[in-house]
């Protein structure tokens, strides 16, 4: 993998920073994506897409575990009718 593979430890540094900052929800300058070569900027738009993936399903879940509990009785209710 790029990131692994010991080359460019400058670029690879933006990438780590911006993964970092994503997942602690800090604050991150796109400034710096200019700095790194197209196949850096490539992974870096890669993970910013799985980021976003992984916390859009999250966030539905937790929409999910809060509904639950308010729509249950009436899907039950539903099920239970003669």
């Amino acid at each position: 993998m790029l990131i692994d593979s010991g080359e460019s430890p400058e670029q690879v540094q933006v990438l780590k920073e911006m993964t970092i900052a994503l997942q602690m929800k800090d604050d991150f300058s796109i400034d710096r994506l200019y700095q790194i070569d197209q196949r850096y900027f490539d992974v870096a738009m890669d993970l910013l897409k799985e980021w976003r993936f992984d916390h859009h399903i999250a966030s539905r879940s937790k929409l999910i575990d809060m509904l639950l509990p308010e729509v249950m009785p009436a899907v039950l209710a539903v099920g239970n009718e003669p």
